[in-house]
């Protein structure tokens, strides 16, 4: 494969611990941190187009390590960390055609360093770690699914394994859980699983080729990519990594591709063109030995 990262204009405020969604042909970037300061801003580009970003009405409640996924439309921000850095049970709905949030009903406990995906119409929150009493994070298996149409969060079927700062990533029958990190002092994960809504149960799948703390994630048709991420843990700068793979989910493998980002880079996130293209949106890189925290948007035309 002879493809490159190419750099596409960057966000307009450099941000990791931010989560991304996709609406029609719009992505939105939202929340995250300079490494100093809990945004709330929210900012957008279309997938097609000049890349060119611009802010929309931030959430209300600034937060970083939160959960975020799309249903009906609508995205949902779900916990996270807020600036008294605290862990939060929030949940706010932003409507793109409004450009405007309201609440939704509370995450049963405070999450940090969730993930979420929507998936028949049901959005599900998993991992994480709960409140601020354990100094460690370690992860909780735990999953939340919330249905709009009732209005409440029910628990379902736990993951197979205790995971905080990994990705959730939904295809038209499952959800698939990547990587992340069992607590904030422990190595990461290269572990996969996936969840059967039919079924009610998870199963355990082909680990990916590396070990993938904080990675981007993102589905294209039949094939999930997982970019960067790092394999110790989060304070550690050298524990970025410059691989994508990717999976089939036809055939359960994975193939770690030989094109590598410009530098390591974690806390990143991912959306996807319609034209097959993988963008890695910001996130903490490795900076010849040094944690810098990115605005760059990176694209890779996949084969």
């Amino acid at each position: 494969m002879n493809a490159t990262w190419k750099y596409r204009p960057p966000m307009l405020s450099p941000r990791f611990a931010h989560e991304v969604a996709t609406v029609g042909d719009d992505v939105f970037v939202l929340g995250g941190t300079d490494g100093n300061v809990a945004y709330g801003s929210v900012e957008t580009r279309g997938l097609t187009g000049s890349g060119e970003w611009h802010y929309v009405s931030p959430m209300p409640t600034p937060r970083g390590n939160h959960a975020a996924g799309v249903l009906g439309g609508l995205v949902y921000a779900a916990g996270g960390i807020t600036p008294d850095e605290r862990t939060t049970d929030v949940v706010e709905v932003y409507d793109p055609a409004a450009d405007a949030w309201r609440a939704s009903p509370p995450l049963p406990v405070p999450l940090g360093a969730p993930s979420a995906a929507g998936l028949g119409g049901k959005l599900y929150v998993a991992g994480g770690f709960v409140g601020d009493g354990d100094p460690e994070e370690h992860a909780t298996d735990a999953v939340l699914a919330f249905d709009p149409a009732a209005g409440r969060w029910a628990p379902v079927a736990p993951m197979l394994t205790p995971r905080a700062r990994f990705r959730l990533v939904a295809t038209e029958t499952h959800l698939y859980a990547l990587g992340g990190l069992p607590s904030r002092q422990q190595n990461a994960l290269d572990s996969v699983e996936r969840y059967s809504p039919d079924t009610g149960r998870w199963e355990a799948v082909a680990p990916m080729r590396k070990r993938r703390g904080a990675p981007g994630a993102v589905r294209v048709g039949d094939r999930i990519i997982v970019v960067g991420g790092g394999p110790a843990p989060v304070e550690d700068p050298t524990a970025r990594d410059r691989t994508t793979e990717v999976l089939d989910v036809r055939t359960g493998e994975w193939v770690l591709l030989s094109t590598l980002l410009p530098h390591g880079r974690a806390s990143v996130v991912c959306a996807a063109t319609p034209a097959h293209r993988v963008l890695a949106i910001g996130g903490s890189a490795n900076l010849y030995g040094q944690r810098v925290t990115v605005p760059d948007v990176l694209s890779l035309k996949l084969p």
